[in-house]
Protein backbone atom coordinates (compact mmCIF):
# COMPACT_ATOMS: atom_id res chain seq x y z
CA UNK A 1 0.00 0.00 0.00
CA UNK A 2 2.85 2.38 0.84
CA UNK A 3 4.54 1.71 -2.51
CA UNK A 4 1.28 2.37 -4.37
CA UNK A 5 0.67 5.65 -2.50
CA UNK A 6 3.94 7.18 -3.59
CA UNK A 7 3.88 9.99 -6.11
CA UNK A 8 5.18 9.38 -9.59
CA UNK A 9 8.95 9.85 -9.85
CA UNK A 10 8.72 12.77 -12.29
CA UNK A 11 6.74 14.79 -9.73
CA UNK A 12 9.69 15.00 -7.31
CA UNK A 13 12.02 18.05 -7.41
CA UNK A 14 14.96 15.67 -6.95
CA UNK A 15 14.15 14.31 -10.41
CA UNK A 16 12.91 17.52 -12.05
CA UNK A 17 15.77 19.84 -11.09
CA UNK A 18 18.73 17.73 -12.33
CA UNK A 19 16.73 16.85 -15.46
CA UNK A 20 16.21 20.54 -16.27
CA UNK A 21 19.86 21.28 -15.53
CA UNK A 22 20.91 18.43 -17.83
CA UNK A 23 18.79 19.83 -20.66
CA UNK A 24 20.26 23.29 -20.04
CA UNK A 25 23.81 21.92 -20.26
CA UNK A 26 23.01 20.08 -23.50
CA UNK A 27 21.55 23.25 -25.00
CA UNK A 28 24.67 25.20 -24.00
CA UNK A 29 26.90 22.50 -25.50
CA UNK A 30 24.95 22.72 -28.77
CA UNK A 31 25.19 26.53 -28.83
CA UNK A 32 28.93 26.51 -28.10
CA UNK A 33 29.41 23.97 -30.90
CA UNK A 34 27.26 25.73 -33.49
CA UNK A 35 28.24 29.33 -32.72
CA UNK A 36 31.87 28.75 -31.78
CA UNK A 37 31.58 30.40 -28.38
CA UNK A 38 34.63 30.04 -26.18
CA UNK A 39 37.17 29.71 -28.98
CA UNK A 40 40.60 30.80 -27.71
CA UNK A 41 42.57 33.81 -28.90
CA UNK A 42 45.65 32.35 -30.57
CA UNK A 43 49.14 33.50 -31.56
CA UNK A 44 50.94 31.23 -34.04
CA UNK A 45 54.58 31.27 -35.06
CA UNK A 46 55.04 29.15 -38.20
CA UNK A 47 58.63 28.02 -38.87
CA UNK A 48 59.26 26.27 -42.19
CA UNK A 49 62.42 24.34 -43.11
CA UNK A 50 64.26 26.16 -45.90
CA UNK A 51 67.42 24.06 -45.76
CA UNK A 52 69.04 22.76 -48.94
CA UNK A 53 67.13 19.46 -48.68
CA UNK A 54 63.76 21.19 -49.13
CA UNK A 55 64.54 22.99 -52.37
CA UNK A 56 62.10 22.40 -55.20
CA UNK A 57 58.71 20.72 -54.78
CA UNK A 58 58.93 20.30 -51.00
CA UNK A 59 59.56 23.99 -50.48
CA UNK A 60 56.65 24.92 -52.72
CA UNK A 61 54.39 22.65 -50.65
CA UNK A 62 55.58 24.36 -47.46
CA UNK A 63 54.80 27.78 -48.92
CA UNK A 64 51.38 26.57 -50.10
CA UNK A 65 50.66 25.13 -46.63
CA UNK A 66 51.39 28.48 -44.95
CA UNK A 67 49.01 30.17 -47.40
CA UNK A 68 46.33 27.56 -46.72
CA UNK A 69 46.56 28.36 -43.00
CA UNK A 70 46.22 32.07 -43.76
CA UNK A 71 43.20 31.34 -45.96
CA UNK A 72 41.47 29.49 -43.12
CA UNK A 73 42.41 32.28 -40.73
CA UNK A 74 40.49 34.80 -42.86
CA UNK A 75 37.26 32.99 -41.95
CA UNK A 76 37.62 33.63 -38.23
CA UNK A 77 35.93 36.59 -36.58
CA UNK A 78 38.87 36.83 -34.18
CA UNK A 79 41.81 35.90 -36.41
CA UNK A 80 45.01 34.29 -35.16
CA UNK A 81 48.02 36.52 -34.67
CA UNK A 82 50.53 35.01 -37.14
CA UNK A 83 54.22 35.41 -37.81
CA UNK A 84 56.24 33.27 -40.24
CA UNK A 85 59.89 32.22 -39.97
CA UNK A 86 62.26 30.33 -42.26
CA UNK A 87 65.11 28.28 -40.86
CA UNK A 88 68.14 26.27 -41.90
CA UNK A 89 71.48 26.86 -40.16
CA UNK A 90 70.11 30.28 -39.22
CA UNK A 91 66.60 31.64 -38.68
CA UNK A 92 65.04 34.53 -40.58
CA UNK A 93 61.70 36.18 -39.87
CA UNK A 94 59.71 36.17 -43.10
CA UNK A 95 57.12 38.59 -41.73
CA UNK A 96 57.64 41.47 -39.31
CA UNK A 97 55.77 41.05 -36.06
CA UNK A 98 52.57 39.18 -35.36
CA UNK A 99 49.62 40.25 -37.47
CA UNK A 100 45.97 39.19 -37.46
CA UNK A 101 45.44 40.45 -41.02
CA UNK A 102 46.05 37.41 -43.22
CA UNK A 103 46.18 39.48 -46.42
CA UNK A 104 49.03 41.60 -45.07
CA UNK A 105 50.89 38.57 -43.75
CA UNK A 106 50.61 36.78 -47.10
CA UNK A 107 51.85 39.76 -49.11
CA UNK A 108 54.91 40.18 -46.91
CA UNK A 109 55.54 36.43 -46.85
CA UNK A 110 55.42 36.22 -50.66
CA UNK A 111 57.89 39.07 -50.96
CA UNK A 112 60.48 37.81 -48.46
CA UNK A 113 60.39 34.10 -49.35
CA UNK A 114 61.34 34.98 -52.94
CA UNK A 115 64.30 37.11 -51.89
CA UNK A 116 67.38 35.83 -53.71
CA UNK A 117 69.58 36.62 -50.70
CA UNK A 118 67.48 34.60 -48.25
CA UNK A 119 69.10 31.21 -48.85
CA UNK A 120 72.58 32.66 -48.57
CA UNK A 121 71.77 33.96 -45.09
CA UNK A 122 69.98 30.82 -43.91
CA UNK A 123 72.64 28.33 -45.02
CA UNK A 124 71.98 24.71 -45.88
CA UNK A 125 71.72 22.74 -42.61
CA UNK A 126 68.91 22.32 -40.08
CA UNK A 127 69.20 24.03 -36.69
CA UNK A 128 65.93 23.08 -35.06
CA UNK A 129 67.05 24.27 -31.62
CA UNK A 130 67.52 27.78 -32.96
CA UNK A 131 64.17 27.68 -34.79
CA UNK A 132 62.34 26.69 -31.60
CA UNK A 133 64.23 29.26 -29.55
CA UNK A 134 63.47 32.10 -31.98
CA UNK A 135 59.82 31.08 -32.22
CA UNK A 136 59.52 30.87 -28.44
CA UNK A 137 61.11 34.28 -27.98
CA UNK A 138 58.74 35.81 -30.51
CA UNK A 139 55.66 34.22 -28.95
CA UNK A 140 56.72 35.32 -25.45
CA UNK A 141 56.11 38.93 -26.51
CA UNK A 142 52.40 38.26 -27.01
CA UNK A 143 49.72 38.95 -24.43
CA UNK A 144 49.45 36.19 -21.84
CA UNK A 145 45.75 35.79 -22.72
CA UNK A 146 46.68 34.35 -26.13
CA UNK A 147 47.40 30.67 -26.64
CA UNK A 148 50.97 30.42 -27.91
CA UNK A 149 51.45 27.87 -30.67
CA UNK A 150 54.73 27.16 -32.47
CA UNK A 151 54.25 25.20 -35.70
CA UNK A 152 57.37 23.63 -37.21
CA UNK A 153 57.81 21.91 -40.55
CA UNK A 154 61.00 19.95 -41.25
CA UNK A 155 61.99 17.11 -43.55
CA UNK A 156 64.12 15.04 -41.22
CA UNK A 157 65.48 14.17 -37.80
CA UNK A 158 67.17 16.96 -35.87
CA UNK A 159 68.37 17.31 -32.30
CA UNK A 160 66.30 19.24 -29.80
CA UNK A 161 67.95 20.14 -26.49
CA UNK A 162 66.11 19.91 -23.19
CA UNK A 163 67.10 23.51 -22.44
CA UNK A 164 65.16 24.70 -25.48
CA UNK A 165 62.15 22.58 -24.51
CA UNK A 166 62.25 23.93 -20.95
CA UNK A 167 62.32 27.46 -22.36
CA UNK A 168 59.17 26.77 -24.37
CA UNK A 169 57.46 25.31 -21.31
CA UNK A 170 58.37 28.33 -19.17
CA UNK A 171 56.79 30.65 -21.77
CA UNK A 172 53.63 28.49 -22.15
CA UNK A 173 54.52 27.75 -25.77
CA UNK A 174 53.25 24.53 -27.34
CA UNK A 175 55.62 22.99 -29.87
CA UNK A 176 53.77 21.43 -32.81
CA UNK A 177 55.60 19.71 -35.64
CA UNK A 178 55.22 18.00 -38.99
CA UNK A 179 58.07 15.73 -40.03
CA UNK A 180 57.96 15.12 -43.78
CA UNK A 181 58.92 11.78 -45.25
CA UNK A 182 57.13 9.48 -42.82
CA UNK A 183 60.10 8.91 -40.50
CA UNK A 184 59.74 9.02 -36.73
CA UNK A 185 61.85 11.90 -35.40
CA UNK A 186 62.09 10.82 -31.77
CA UNK A 187 63.51 14.02 -30.28
CA UNK A 188 61.00 16.21 -32.10
CA UNK A 189 58.14 13.97 -30.99
CA UNK A 190 59.36 14.18 -27.39
CA UNK A 191 59.53 17.98 -27.62
CA UNK A 192 55.90 18.17 -28.77
CA UNK A 193 54.77 15.75 -26.08
CA UNK A 194 56.58 17.73 -23.36
CA UNK A 195 54.71 20.91 -24.32
CA UNK A 196 51.32 19.23 -25.03
CA UNK A 197 51.69 19.97 -28.73
CA UNK A 198 50.81 17.93 -31.82
CA UNK A 199 53.28 15.69 -33.65
CA UNK A 200 52.53 14.43 -37.16
CA UNK A 201 54.32 12.52 -39.89
CA UNK A 202 53.34 13.23 -43.45
CA UNK A 203 54.23 13.64 -47.06
CA UNK A 204 54.82 17.04 -48.62
CA UNK A 205 51.75 16.60 -50.81
CA UNK A 206 49.53 16.33 -47.73
CA UNK A 207 50.99 19.34 -45.95
CA UNK A 208 48.15 21.75 -46.77
CA UNK A 209 45.57 19.33 -45.39
CA UNK A 210 47.60 18.85 -42.20
CA UNK A 211 47.83 22.61 -41.70
CA UNK A 212 44.11 23.23 -42.13
CA UNK A 213 42.45 20.03 -40.89
CA UNK A 214 44.76 19.23 -37.99
CA UNK A 215 46.66 22.26 -36.73
CA UNK A 216 44.23 25.08 -37.54
CA UNK A 217 41.25 23.07 -36.30
CA UNK A 218 42.97 22.13 -33.03
CA UNK A 219 44.43 25.57 -32.35
CA UNK A 220 41.00 27.20 -32.74
CA UNK A 221 38.87 24.58 -31.03
CA UNK A 222 36.57 25.28 -28.08
CA UNK A 223 36.63 21.59 -27.13
CA UNK A 224 37.32 22.39 -23.48
CA UNK A 225 33.98 24.17 -23.24
CA UNK A 226 32.20 21.38 -25.11
CA UNK A 227 33.74 18.78 -22.83
CA UNK A 228 32.80 20.85 -19.78
CA UNK A 229 29.13 21.24 -20.71
CA UNK A 230 28.75 17.61 -21.80
CA UNK A 231 30.35 16.39 -18.57
CA UNK A 232 28.00 18.64 -16.58
CA UNK A 233 25.08 17.14 -18.49
CA UNK A 234 26.30 13.64 -17.60
CA UNK A 235 26.62 14.52 -13.91
CA UNK A 236 23.09 15.95 -13.90
CA UNK A 237 21.84 12.78 -15.59
CA UNK A 238 23.37 10.67 -12.83
CA UNK A 239 21.49 12.73 -10.23
CA UNK A 240 18.28 12.55 -12.27
CA UNK A 241 18.34 8.73 -12.23
CA UNK A 242 18.82 8.59 -8.45
CA UNK A 243 15.11 8.12 -7.73
CA UNK A 244 14.50 5.62 -10.58
CA UNK A 245 17.49 3.55 -9.41
CA UNK A 246 16.29 3.62 -5.82
CA UNK A 247 12.64 2.76 -6.52
CA UNK A 248 12.81 0.51 -9.58
CA UNK A 249 16.16 -1.25 -9.24
CA UNK A 250 17.26 -1.36 -5.62
CA UNK A 251 13.86 -1.50 -3.89
CA UNK A 252 11.81 -2.97 -6.73
CA UNK A 253 14.00 -5.53 -8.51
CA UNK A 254 16.60 -6.26 -5.81
CA UNK A 255 14.13 -5.96 -2.89
CA UNK A 256 16.48 -3.87 -0.76
CA UNK A 257 15.11 -1.83 2.13
CA UNK A 258 14.44 1.87 1.62
CA UNK A 259 17.48 3.07 3.57
CA UNK A 260 20.03 0.88 1.79
CA UNK A 261 18.45 1.50 -1.61
CA UNK A 262 18.58 5.26 -1.09
CA UNK A 263 22.21 5.12 0.05
CA UNK A 264 23.24 3.10 -3.02
CA UNK A 265 21.39 5.43 -5.38
CA UNK A 266 22.98 8.53 -3.83
CA UNK A 267 26.36 6.81 -3.76
CA UNK A 268 26.11 6.14 -7.50
CA UNK A 269 25.45 9.85 -8.20
CA UNK A 270 28.27 10.99 -5.91
CA UNK A 271 30.69 8.49 -7.43
CA UNK A 272 30.10 9.65 -11.01
CA UNK A 273 30.16 13.30 -9.97
CA UNK A 274 33.63 12.95 -8.43
CA UNK A 275 35.05 10.70 -11.16
CA UNK A 276 33.75 12.89 -14.00
CA UNK A 277 35.04 16.08 -12.38
CA UNK A 278 38.50 14.56 -11.85
CA UNK A 279 38.71 13.23 -15.41
CA UNK A 280 37.74 16.58 -16.91
CA UNK A 281 40.13 18.47 -14.64
CA UNK A 282 43.16 16.20 -15.04
CA UNK A 283 42.82 15.11 -18.69
CA UNK A 284 40.90 17.79 -20.59
CA UNK A 285 41.39 20.81 -18.34
CA UNK A 286 38.86 23.32 -17.12
CA UNK A 287 37.99 26.16 -19.54
CA UNK A 288 37.74 28.94 -16.95
CA UNK A 289 41.41 29.73 -16.33
CA UNK A 290 42.64 29.14 -19.88
CA UNK A 291 41.13 27.87 -23.11
CA UNK A 292 44.55 26.70 -24.35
Amino acid sequence: MMMQSRRQIWLYPMFQVPLMLMLGCLILAALFSLLGWGRPAVGVAIAIDLSSSTEGAVRQEEIAAVKSYLAENRNLENQNQIRVFGFANNVQALTTGFNANSDEVEKEFDRTVQDAQLQRYLGGGTNLDLAIQEGTNALSSLDNKLCRELLLVTDGEATVSQTVIDGAISQNVKINAVVLGGQDAVQIRQATASTNGIYLNGEAGNLKALFTEEFFTNFNSNKRWLTFWLSCAFICAMWAVTLPLDRWLFQGLLKLNMTLGGQLALGNALFWTVVTALVVWRIFGLPFGSAC
